[in-house]
């Protein structure tokens, strides 16, 4: 593995990638972070692989001249938007004589949970341990070390669709890059942006992107809800371009520099320049601004208290956390917020110099995962050569036709061997 960790998060409106370090006190430091503008991918799916691929190439290259070194692979993650979690059980014997559990007692359960019948549309990609049980008892965090008969172990599944994962891989592979790993987003997101006494008393992280808004509850330590929205950021631009009359590009710029929903910053009945098309300059009145802006971000907000309240979890929440460019950018969002969700809101913001911005908190998440990784030398991703020869039989399984590829055997076997190896 390189001495580099690089991860990528393919979000609707951009690409963002970070390079990152572990260093000889065993600190994760970011070393180089960059942003592509993307128009290839919606809602978290590839739907332009070309496009897609070279908003990818430019993001790596832009990182390359960060860092000075080549970069080959890169680890990436899954947005809930695409993934579903699914509950299992898995129960194995303690193999050694002396009744101890070893980490290989650990693989065993977690691949007995791993058998299960699934859509044929769709995938396992990675499996989270809930808790250990042994003997009866429950609640066991780490069983390496104790002894008993019987091992249990209550997972949440990962599932996504074989099609939405395939092309986000012939992507990044166009680019001329290799999946070192994957890594689910809610998680490794939660990483950088949460603290532990949140996720055990009960949080929601709400990623507001430029299409879709995916929200995330954790509570008693563990990821217990996903949702997602049909909109985002790019709402309140097209809003600001058709009440204005302005171009997009134009309409976003002014709701960056510009947007805010507090008295904070309010500008009384000042105007602000803008350009419109053709170049010709107008002047709008600030307070409409604020009240378009306004107008939609409270639209929205309401939209995500319905989404979180019919989760069942509103009332364990101790808070709210927005991460995302669409609206944790935005001036006084946080008190506006807090008025409408009648619970307390912050910003999640990563604490690493040079990526302390809610926009990189997932990219962030990534490379912190992978760097706990190797810090604790497990060896979970493997190295780069096994990684592109299981994308190759991957790829090639994937252009045969044959019938006896239909069930859970061969091929589909294989893939879920492919994705449930990096976990």
């Amino acid at each position: 593995m390189s001495e580099y960790i690089i991860g990528m998060d393919i979000g609707s409106s951009k690409i963002c990638a970070a390079a990152g370090k572990v260093d000889k006190h065993g600190v994760m430091q970011i070393m180089g972070i960059t942003s592509s503008v993307c128009r290839g991918v919606q809602r978290g799916i590839v739907v332009d692989i070309d496009a897609t691929s070279e908003a990818i190439g430019k993001c790596i290259n832009s990182l390359e001249g960060m860092i000075d070194a080549k970069i080959s692979g890169v680890y990436i993650s899954l947005p809930g938007i695409i993934s579903e979690l699914k509950l299992n059980k898995g129960v194995v014997a303690i193999s050694s004589e002396d009744k101890e559990i070893k980490e290989n007692d650990v693989r065993r359960v977690l691949k007995a949970a791993k058998v299960i019948t699934i859509p044929s549309d769709k995938e396992i990609i990675g499996v989270i341990p809930q808790q250990y049980i042994i003997d009866g008892y429950d609640k066991i965090k780490d069983p390496v070390g104790m002894s008993g008969l019987r091992l249990e172990a209550d997972v949440q599944l990962i599932l996504a669709q074989s099609a939405v994962v395939n092309n986000i891989f012939k992507s990044i592979n166009k680019s001329g890059l290799k999946v070192l790993g994957i890594v689910f987003e809610p998680i490794a997101m939660s990483e950088v942006i949460l603290k532990r006494e949140e996720i055990e008393r009960g949080v929601a992280v709400v990623d507001v992107g430029a299409d879709c808004i995916n929200i995330y509850i954790f509570s008693g330590g563990k990821l217990v809800h996903i949702d997602s929205i049909p909109l985002g950021g790019n709402t309140i631009t097209n809003d600001i371009a058709i009440c204005l009359k302005l171009p997009f590009s134009e309409a976003e710029n002014i709701k960056k520099k510009y947007g805010n929903v507090g008295e904070k910053h309010s500008n009384g009945d000042s105007n602000v320049e803008i350009i419109s098309e053709y170049n010709s300059k107008i002047k709008v009145e600030f307070s409409i601004l604020k009240q378009i802006i306004e107008a939609r971000i409270e639209e929205i907000l309401c939209m995500i208290g319905e989404k979180v309240s019919s989760s069942g979890h509103y009332d364990k929440l101790s808070g709210i956390v927005i991460v995302g460019g669409g609206l944790a950018l935005i001036k006084d969002i946080e008190e506006f917020s807090q008025r409408i969700l009648q619970k307390p809101v912050r910003v999640g913001i990563p604490n690493y110099i040079g990526a302390s911005n809610p926009l990189y908190a997932s990219v962030v998440g990534i490379v912190k995962d992978v760097a706990d990784l190797v810090k604790n030398k497990k060896d979970v991703f493997g190295n780069e050569d096994s990684t592109e020869k299981k994308y190759d039989e991957w790829t090639k399984e994937k252009s045969k036709k044959s019938d006896k590829y239909e069930n859970n055997t061969g091929f589909l076997l294989k893939i879920k061997e492919f994705f449930t190896d990096f976990f």
